[in-house]
């Protein structure tokens, strides 16, 4: 990207122009973003007896090619992901390259993050956290169910109806997501980042239908001193620092493949263009976190 292009599209940004939501419901594409992967699917699904879509017009396959089932109740279970970014020159993420064997997310390009489980609810009580770091969290999250309805009711109990958290388990939720980050990033990096430079950025859910729904939500963080993050998960081949206009560029050709979340995020980080400009809005106050929930007929 030229520095005038790089400048017109901070400008953009910075005016409110990037639509996120908008991006990762830009149009079928709710699982894989790649374009032979839905090309693949259309002929697929010009060859089968079924139809493309149900009598509510919701899609009968997502775009991995998986039958989807809306009658099923699939609870949604908290989880969070940790964009690492770097200048080197350009704007790098680290990132990891998911094993094809795997019944969710298989084959593609992911950030650091997973599952928020019992032992993040446990150990968040006691994670040292400035109180100036938590009210920012707060702040920032406070129109997602981590806030909303904490954190412990459904880890414990994925199915349970959601209630309104008091704001002692708003707190709690917070340093819960805060404590599943940390962890991820060091099962899967053997870096322990410190909550102070954890910022939040983005929450997304998984459509229904499918077999395993996440409400994810998304930190980010400065990776110029952590020249130590090393491959140690065995839920990916390898993992290493990727540059976000090549991610961009080999989706495109298909040397990579994301999930639609995946590519809106980086577009967006494409746009912010440096590690400074992403963290000033990350950290300014300015940013408005969604809960982006996928629409789906029929579906509440």
């Amino acid at each position: 990207m030229s520095s005038e292009s790089q400048s017109a599209a901070q400008t953009d940004q910075a005016a409110g122009a990037f639509d996120l939501a908008a991006l990762v419901h830009g149009d079928d594409r709710a699982d894989l973003s790649g374009q032979a992967d839905h090309d693949a699917l259309k002929r697929a699904q010009q060859k089968s007896a079924q139809q493309a879509t149900d009598e509510q017009g919701r899609p009968t396959r997502s775009s991995t090619g998986d039958l989807l089932d809306y009658a099923k109740k699939v609870p949604v279970r908290p989880a969070t992901s940790v964009i690492i970014l770097r200048q080197a020159p350009d704007l790098q993420v680290f990132v990891q390259h998911r094993v094809t064997t795997m019944d969710f997310a298989a084959g593609v390009v992911v950030f650091p993050g997973g599952r928020v489980d019992l032992q993040d609810v446990e150990e968040a009580a006691g994670l040292p956290v400035d109180p100036a770091d938590l009210d920012r969290h707060l702040t920032a999250w406070s129109q997602t169910d981590a806030v909303r309805n904490g954190l412990a009711g459904s880890v414990a109990d994925p199915g349970a109806e959601p209630a309104e958290a008091p704001p002692a388990e708003a707190a709690q939720g917070v340093r819960t997501l805060l404590a599943c980050a940390i962890r991820e990033v060091e099962e899967e990096t053997g870096q322990r980042l410190g909550t102070g430079i954890m910022h939040p950025w983005a929450n997304l859910v998984t459509p229904p239908g499918r077999s395993k729904r996440f409400d994810t939500y998304f930190f980010v963080t400065a990776g110029e001193g952590l020249a130590d993050l090393a491959h140690q998960t065995t839920e990916a081949t390898n993992s290493e620092w990727l540059s976000v206009d090549d991610l961009l560029t080999g989706e495109v050709e298909g040397r990579y493949r994301l999930m639609r979340p995946t590519l809106a995020l980086l577009t967006e980080l494409q746009t912010l263009g440096t590690v400074d400009a992403v963290l000033e809005q990350a950290t300014n106050g300015a940013r408005t976190i969604e809960s982006i929930r996928p629409q789906v007929p029929g579906i509440h």
